[in-house]
């Protein structure tokens, strides 16, 4: 009896993939500022799986939901994040959850996902209704001049304020301060980043031009702040012994575990920590908060409906008052989910298989760079349908979680399995938070003679030139 047998796993070397030249390879096509755009139009062109080169080293590109998400949910065990990745981030002295691996994952791990769990942020509530009412003070101020606003500068302040109380247990209130320092020095490091993963060979580790030299005046600037909110922590504890049973905050935890299990955490770690979170949180939120402002600017009828039903949840209120009533923002929720699928600030991730692996009919071995077009998938027809539309009612529509033409396995704006993103919860009470309150105060329009709003890819995919106008709303 004749059994048909598989056939062979192509290699990478078949793939397609745009043209190159040699030595260079297709470098010269890379523009970090527009890297996403550029490899979703490849994957137009070449389909869910092509490859890519650049000085030598090959890069196999995935624009496939179900191997994405096959991938995402084999980590830790089957894959890492890429080795040039954590070497950067250890250069400029970040060493903590992000790029944790295997074992020092967990640890962190733990520990993040106690400080930002729905209890804790339940408890944290009122700071940050707080915080919600510095911003709403803000832009009444530049409603009242008739000015515009840079809604990703204000925005920055905001979740800079956040992060520091929830995470460090202190409040930096850079929304109330003239300047914006060290939004403009955490601004610096995403970039670089980016700008170090693309270079031909590593030259700032034996010269340094003007642009390494203003990154390392700006991370001395971070470090000094983390530093200094990590000793005042410790203090705290010193003072207040009883935090140690039960912290109130993330830095307080790592300090208690410290403390109880002779270096659980060496210091390194505990500056790492805290200045992960302290990127982490200021730039992925401000973007997503920004991109659904935009959203609201451009289309009237969306913002007329999340106004009403700020309206109607928020009462007389003019934010929310509670933790329950920001769960009662389902349409804001949908905008919310709407603006992450059309705008994701991770509009593509980057691993690396801890061993040989075969995907989508590829032998791909251990090691192999896999950039994975999360971004991409979520606005393909094959996934949503109509998915150019902007329609937050798809995200409302009775059984539109499974419904055909709806694929919510397409949807990653906080990865997948074991390693999805811990913030996840503390970015959409951010997120409900304030597009309740600006409903409820606003009307927003976007500013006419402003250049176009355009994407720039800085680690995470931000909005630039995008500049609003608000008007008191008449109630």
């Amino acid at each position: 009896m004749h059994t048909a047998s598989r056939p062979p796993a192509r290699t990478i070397a078949q793939l397609p993939g745009p043209r190159g030249v040699p030595l260079l390879g297709n470098l010269l096509q890379l523009d970090a500022g527009r890297l996403h755009l550029i490899l979703e139009q490849w994957a137009r062109e070449f389909g869910p799986i092509f490859a890519f080169r650049a000085l030598g080293r090959t890069v196999v590109v995935i624009a496939d939901a179900e191997l994405i998400q096959r991938i995402l949910r084999d980590r830790p065990e089957g894959y890492r994040r890429r080795t040039i990745m954590r070497e950067l981030m250890l250069e400029l002295g970040i060493d903590g959850l992000f790029n944790a691996e295997g074992a020092d994952w967990r640890r962190h791990r733990k520990l993040a996902m106690r400080a930002l769990n729905t209890t804790h942020l339940r408890d944290f509530f009122g700071r940050l209704e707080q915080v919600t009412a510095r911003l709403q003070r803000r832009w009444e101020r530049a409603a009242r001049a008739g000015s515009r606003v840079d809604a990703q500068r204000d925005l920055t302040r905001f979740t800079v304020d956040v992060t520091s109380g929830l995470v460090f247990g202190y409040d930096l209130n850079t929304l109330e301060q003239p300047a914006d320092a060290i939004q403009q020095h955490l601004g610096k490091v995403f970039p670089a980043l980016v700008r170090r993963m693309l270079a031909p060979v590593k030259y700032w580790r034996y010269v340094k031009l003007p642009v390494d030299r203003e990154l390392d005046a700006a991370v001395a600037e971070v470090h000094k702040l983390a530093g200094d909110l990590v000793a005042r922590a410790r203090a705290r504890l010193e003072r207040e012994p009883h935090r140690r049973a039960r912290p109130e905050n993330m830095l307080d935890a790592i300090l208690a575990a410290q403390g109880a299990d002779g270096g659980a955490f060496s210091d390194r770690e505990v500056l790492g920590n805290a200045l992960t979170m302290l990127l982490a949180g200021e730039d992925t939120t401000a973007n997503t908060i920004s991109w659904v402002m935009h959203f609201l600017a451009a289309y009237p009828d969306v913002q007329a409906k999340a106004q009403a039903e700020a309206d109607r949840v928020l009462g007389s209120a003019e934010r929310p008052a509670d933790y329950p009533s920001t769960e009662a923002l389902a349409y804001i929720d949908a905008v919310a989910h709407e603006a992450m699928r059309h705008r994701p600030v991770a509009p593509f991730l980057a691993f690396q298989p801890n061993q040989d692996v075969e995907l989508g009919g590829v032998a791909v071995p251990a090691g192999t760079i896999l950039y994975l077009l999360t971004g991409k998938v979520a606005h393909d027809d094959a996934n949503f349908s109509d998915a150019q539309a902007f329609r937050p009612e798809r995200w409302l529509e009775e059984s539109g979680r499974s419904r055909p033409g709806h694929d919510t396995q397409a949807f990653m704006p906080f990865g997948a399995g074991a390693r999805f993103c811990p913030g996840r919860h503390l970015a959409m009470l951010e997120i409900r938070m304030v597009i309740a309150m600006l409903c409820r105060n606003f009307a927003v329009a976007p500013v006419t003679d402003a250049p176009p709003v355009q994407e720039v890819f800085s680690f995470t995919m931000r909005p630039e030139n995008l500049f609003v106008t608000l008007h008191p709303r008449r109630r």
